[in-house]
């Protein structure tokens, strides 16, 4: 199994083993919230379509994908230079400092120059944490690691996946990239920042804003349209509250534990509940007889 090569808080690589068997086959995977792309790196779809609404690390993506070894050699440059908290602070400056359009092509110096350093970033940041202030750009304190391990191999891996599956990677928000569902041989699995499963558990963050209640049951009325209209199967993932359940009641939902982690305290990291909800696979393998639950999301009526 591939490993990603950037860390990634509430990234998959600890859930797969629970979430793998729940990915029902396809020809083509689509993921709104791609974030660290552990599920990219562990299943064998033909085709993917990755999407974020954050547009540094698409454009790493992509930076990886066209022009892997320019990547590698900007990095490893960055990382042999500056490798303590003064020259985070340095990267982390000149960073926020060259603001860039969106719309540029991923094949620029200039681009390649800013993959680099957010992938330097992400592995010397406070525990792999992306966050970012509307005044002051990505704002993660330094992590203070001993050392901090260069993802050679990983990249190269990345890049060879990406490139045999010929994956696209758009920066939109899920609405756009759930516009991309058609129908045909397709999966949508979601991973959305989680509800908080506390007060304090609120690192909720969507780029630049906090990722809303709100938005849960947008995304939630969004994705039981696209099952609806076009039959596309669709799996979720998310922390196990009595919002989540309420929002998601129309998926199948399948408890889970799992290590948190993003902690305060790396010596106390308990074991958190989440869940997995599934929504339009086959009715025989995900329901009982007369549950109630097809009659519900109309999917008995749809296929009788």
């Amino acid at each position: 199994m591939i490993r990603p090569f950037i860390k990634w808080a509430g990234g998959k690589s600890r859930v797969l083993p629970d979430l793998l068997p729940h990915l029902p086959k396809a020809d083509c995977l689509i993921e709104p919230f791609v974030g660290g792309a552990s599920v990219f790196l562990a299943t064998e779809y033909r085709r993917y379509v990755l999407a974020d609404i954050n547009p540094d690390l698409i454009n790493l993506y992509r930076c990886v994908t066209s022009y892997m070894d320019l990547v590698i050699e900007t990095a490893q440059e960055i990382f042999e230079k500056f490798n303590d908290a003064e020259g985070y602070g340095k990267i982390r400056t000149a960073f926020n400092t060259q603001r860039r359009s969106t719309r540029k092509c991923a094949h620029t110096l200039e681009n390649i120059g800013r993959a680099a350093q957010f992938l330097y970033l992400n592995r010397h940041c406070y525990n792999g944490v992306c966050r970012y202030s509307k005044k002051t750009g990505f704002n993660v304190p330094f992590g203070k690691y001993k050392s901090v391990y260069f993802p050679d191999n990983e990249i190269r891996l990345f890049a060879e996946k990406a490139n045999d599956t010929k994956a696209i990677f758009l920066c939109v928000p899920f609405e756009r990239s759930l516009q991309v569902v058609t129908g045909g041989d397709v999966l949508v699995y979601c991973d959305p920042p989680y509800l908080p499963a506390s007060d304090t558990a609120n690192f909720t963050q969507y780029h630049t804003e906090p990722f809303t209640e709100s938005h849960h049951r947008q995304l939630a009325a969004d994705l039981l349209e696209v099952n609806r209209k076009y039959g596309v199967p669709v799996v979720i993932s998310n922390s196990d509250t009595e919002t989540t359940r309420e929002i998601y009641h129309r998926f199948r939902l399948h408890e889970i534990n799992v290590q948190r982690s993003v902690s305060t305290d790396t010596s106390n990291r308990q074991r958190a509940k989440e869940v997995i909800g599934t929504l339009g696979l086959s009715i025989l393998d995900e329901y009982q007889a007369d549950c109630g639950i097809c009659e519900s999301c109309g999917q008995c009526a749809e296929g009788a």
